[in-house]
């Protein structure tokens, strides 16, 4: 009997990259059918995101078109939703959006709508601001898959606008527990005020019945740190209140411990660390949020200095990063601090009787030609 051997036909590569598509369209359809949400709601959310840079460009546009004037409505620092002029007539948008129907036909074909918003009122679902510097910045906050929103144009810092600052005609005398006050800082929540005194080389604490009203503000107690700091200029606390930063004349930063929050009867002294290879003269100083970076005022260097912490609030973990020259602005600096966010710094000068502030950007602190980073 004779056998014979078959040959086996072996797949050739054309085949193998057709059942792999094939796998490929299967999965995509099974993916569908379980989450067809999810793939709805990241379909929406890149309308979103082009809508977003729609709105942007044609807003420059337009500013371009008009010799730099922006439509009405858009302001510095804070974020309006943008009126559907479409939907409602434009005397019918209330001020608190912003009516860009003069935009149509010439800058933008149609006023944008979220893909989810309704076709019969006033809601858009993107919102339009601007910074300081005139830049554009355009957010959709609905978006659905992504956890933030969706944004075009510059990182705008909602609040802390100094141009917008006024005196609300409030004061509150502290002379009865020292007369040349130095420092100051509230507790989270507005219901402490706490005063770092320069002649008595204490800090007291206030209690406010209301939050942040100083009307409402009456004498606590206080707490000597002449042990540590003569002529003290500064004060700071960590985010819970169980620990109190003190900077003064020596180059030094003093912390201390507090067993009860925001307590001064409960505070001990900790551990110092010596700032004077950078800072001349320090007056003021600022952690930021997680209490990894300390930033302190240099008056005779006109220079904020930061320091990276390898353990948050620790001082003892401190060590020097870089340098912020203020000179330009001011030629005294007394203080420093940030918004909630690091995205803007503040700084308080004595030569000019005003407060400074400069825009922090991608993980940098941005000023006219000058670009570093420090908040981050």
């Amino acid at each position: 009997m004779i056998f014979f051997k078959q040959k086996s036909r072996a797949f050739t590569l054309l085949e193998i990259l057709l059942v792999v598509a094939a796998i490929g369209i299967l999965a995509a359809i099974v993916i569908v059918a379980i989450n067809p949400q999810r793939q709805l709601g990241e379909v929406r959310d890149a309308e979103r995101q082009s809508e977003v840079g729609t709105l942007k460009d044609g807003i420059e546009q337009y500013s371009l078109d008009k010799n730099g004037e922006y439509p009405s409505g858009i302001e510095v620092n804070t974020y309006k939703e943008v009126c559907d002029t479409e939907a409602v007539a434009p005397s019918n948008c209330p001020d608190t959006y912003v009516d860009l129907s003069g935009l149509v036909p010439e800058q933008l074909a149609a006023i944008p709508r979220d893909p989810q918003a309704s076709d019969s009122n006033k809601n858009t679902g993107y919102e339009v601001g601007k910074d300081e510097n005139g830049n554009i910045a355009v957010k959709a906050s609905n978006t659905e898959v992504d956890s933030t929103p969706k944004r075009a144009g510059t990182a705008l810092v909602v609040g802390y606008s100094l141009s917008s600052a006024s005196y609300d005609a409030q004061s509150f005398d502290v002379s009865g527990e020292d007369g040349l006050p130095s420092g100051m800082e509230f507790n989270g929540d507005g219901t402490k005020m706490f005063v770092m005194g320069f002649f008595t080389d204490k800090v007291y604490s206030y209690n406010l019945s209301t939050a942040y009203d100083l009307g409402s503000a009456s004498y606590n107690q206080s707490v000597d740190v002449s042990g540590q700091s003569g002529a003290p200029t500064g004060v700071r606390f960590n985010g819970d209140g169980t620990k109190m930063f003190v900077v003064g004349r020596s180059e030094n930063v003093y912390s201390y411990t507090m067993s009860t929050a925001y307590d001064l009867s409960t505070a001990s002294y900790s551990q110092t660390f010596d700032v004077s290879a950078q800072v001349g003269d320090a007056k003021g100083m600022a952690l930021n949020g997680d209490g990894s970076k300390m930033f302190v005022v240099g008056h005779d260097n006109k220079n904020v200095y930061s320091y990276s912490l390898s353990t948050a609030y620790d001082i003892g973990t401190a060590s020097y990063n870089q340098s912020f020259d203020v000179s330009g602005e001011e030629s005294k600096p007394r203080d420093v601090t940030f918004n909630g966010d690091g995205t803007k710094m503040f700084v308080v000068g004595q030569g000019t009787d005003s407060v400074y502030s400069w825009r922090v950007i991608i993980k940098s602190l941005m000023c006219p030609e000058r670009m570093i980073p420090l908040w981050v």
